[in-house]
């Protein structure tokens, strides 16, 4: 029997309840090499100097600096060679006044010294070294403790270790770090699902969450214990739901937490456990669970990837974070809309990118996958928000590991568009067709588009920065070219250009009412679908056929514009069009 949502409570009220409910972190010590990432418990005070001796900052002679008082370029002063000290080694020289020392970068200063001549402003002459120049008592050396003093605090709780706190670590001689330590059980539901890896029969999808926020529970500083895919049967999913509890320290479950008669996760918690609340009033993340099972905090996400992920960052980031006693700033950007936003009115977590300081949405729905591989965070629209203008400065929460595109093509598909974009650094392209390709150029969003047939007119400051000739026909498998009207055929999407050229290349052939089984986005994509059976002709480049060891029968040639700014400065649009003349 499904359930209703009878009360939706508020993102905050949610988080209150979440943080009253926090997991129970642990102790331990782990080898310098394993502690990356996790979160320092303890306050560490150095137990030795660092370095544990004054020791000579640059290569030359350790002198008494006293002694160099009166030295000038054009009347060196002599000083008697007394020794060496090599780097590593204990300084057995002792000088007096008179006397110098030859010294590398980090030897052990002599006693008596108390300056270091640089090899520039020095020569040695047999027994005696020339010095050229004078020296102030500390030049050049680095005393003992001057980096760090024994006693110092130097690193405290809630430190994030990464390369810098792990080499101060060492350069106290420690081998191992106190770390807080959370093991959090993550598992998806859905007899739908099938491991990655494995064959997928007719129905089946490959299971996402478990990796995704997995991942993200480790870039929190926990340990992710994943527990792969729960039966939807509600004693196997119990049996496997305590088997999690008993070994952990906080569940994360995704998927099966809506209330139809197929999602059982909330029904199995209301009955082993504590239901705390069932529902969010929030876009994406309505279906969200929270409660307690054998005294450990549960948190239920929604199955859609992009809608857990979200939920994931709202609330089981926060909560680890805290648990762990991390100090987490979260990184945001500032940016403006592309483009004006028609909303619900209700709390909104809405999937964005970045291009510069422009935000715009990428939101395919919260089941697309291709939203969270487009995405680089998300913007926070409160309730009661219906429209936000163009231009309007939003707030982007960035996803962990936002890497920022040197360079963003947006409009048709390009099999040598995406070649090059290989070598070119951080590249994104969208494959979206003509129109909203020169849209988001417009925008300010794209660098440059990828434009297929006439262009009404090219707006000021936009220019035709290069023309490429598009080899295009119908590919297939088998010979001689098959029947068209007797084929299972992959169109287009509706918004290329090719679409239109593939249905008019098929008038041309005499099919007036083509019936496509799918449709694709990409050259490679149409290639793929025949090669591998899912359709048996489609419409593609030349080159593409070729690769995919297709048969190609030319229809139509067709030019493809590539449009961007006349003077753009960008220096991955100049390398771009640098590569593509290379190879026209």
């Amino acid at each position: 029997m499904s359930k209703e949502f009878r009360s939706l409570i508020s993102l905050e009220e949610a988080l209150s309840a979440v943080f009253d409910h926090l997991p129970s972190a642990s102790t331990r010590s782990l080898p310098l090499l394993q502690a990356s990432g996790c979160i320092l418990a303890e306050r560490i005070v150095s137990t030795i100097d660092v370095p544990g001796f004054s020791r000579a900052a640059m290569d030359g002679f350790a002198v008494v600096a006293a002694d160099t008082l009166e030295a000038r370029e054009d009347r060196p002063v002599r000083l008697r060679l007394a020794g060496r000290v090599p780097m590593g080694m204990q300084a057995e020289v002792k000088l007096s006044s008179g006397e110098a020392a030859e010294v590398s970068t980090g030897s052990m200063m002599p006693g008596g010294a108390d300056g270091v001549v640089m090899i520039e402003y020095s020569e040695a002459e047999g027994e005696s070294v020339l010095v050229r120049r004078p020296v102030y008592a500390g030049e050049n050396v680095q005393a003992a403790g001057s980096d760090i003093s024994f006693g110092e605090a130097v690193l405290f709780p809630g430190a994030v270790l990464s390369a810098r706190e792990l080499g101060v670590l060492a350069a106290l001689g420690r081998t191992e770090a106190p770390v807080r330590l959370l093991r959090v059980a993550v598992a998806s539901t859905g007899d739908e699902l099938a491991a990655p890896g494995r064959p997928l029969s007719p129905g089946r999808i490959y299971d996402i969450n478990t990796y995704t926020i997995a991942s993200a529970v480790e870039d929190c500083g926990a340990a992710a214990e994943p527990f792969g895919i729960l039966p939807d049967e509600k004693e196997a999913m119990a049996a496997a739901l305590q088997k999690m509890a008993e070994g952990c320290d906080m569940i994360i479950v995704s998927g099966s937490t809506s209330a139809g008669a197929g999602d059982i996760v909330y029904q199995v918690l209301e009955e082993a456990g504590e239901l705390i609340f069932h529902g969010v009033n929030l876009k994406p993340g309505k279906p969200t669970i929270f409660g307690l099972l054998a005294d450990r905090p549960f948190l239920g996400l929604p199955g859609y990837p992009t809608s857990a992920l979200s939920v994931f960052s709202l609330l089981g980031a926060p909560a680890i974070r805290a648990s762990l006693g991390g100090r987490h700033r979260e990184k945001r950007a500032a940016g403006r809309l592309s483009c004006p936003l028609r909303l619900e009115g209700r709390r909104q977590m809405l999937a964005v990118a970045l291009s510069g300081d422009l935000v715009y949405p990428v939101d395919k729905g919260s089941g697309s996958i291709t939203t969270l591989a487009g995405a680089d965070g998300i913007i926070d629209i409160a309730a009661g928000v219906e429209y936000l203008e163009r231009g309007t400065t939003v707030q982007v929460q960035l996803f962990a590991g936002y890497d920022p595109a040197d360079l963003v093509i947006a409009g048709e598909n390009s099999l040598l568009l995406e070649d090059l974009a290989q070598d070119a650094g951080a590249v994104r392209l969208i494959n979206c067709g003509s129109l909203l390709g020169r849209m988001l150029l417009m925008d300010g969003v794209a660098d440059l588009a990828a434009v297929i047939g006439a262009v009404p007119s090219i707006p000021e400051g936009l220019a035709v920065l290069a023309c490429l000739d598009l080899d295009l026909g119908m590919v297939w498998r088998s010979t001689p070219a098959p029947d068209l009207s007797a084929c299972r055929l992959i169109g287009w999407q509706r918004d290329s250009a090719l679409s239109g050229a593939w249905e008019k290349a098929m008038l041309d052939l005499g099919l007036s009412n083509p019936r496509f089984v799918r449709l694709a986005r990409s050259h490679c994509a149409v290639a793929a679908a025949v090669a591998s059976g899912r359709a048996d002709a489609g419409f593609a480049v030349r080159e593409a056929a070729l690769r995919a060891g297709l048969g190609f029968k030319p229809l139509v040639r067709e030019k493809m514009l590539l449009l961007g700014r006349a003077e753009s400065e960008k220096q991955a649009v100049k390398s771009l069009l640098s590569a593509l003349r290379a190879v026209a």
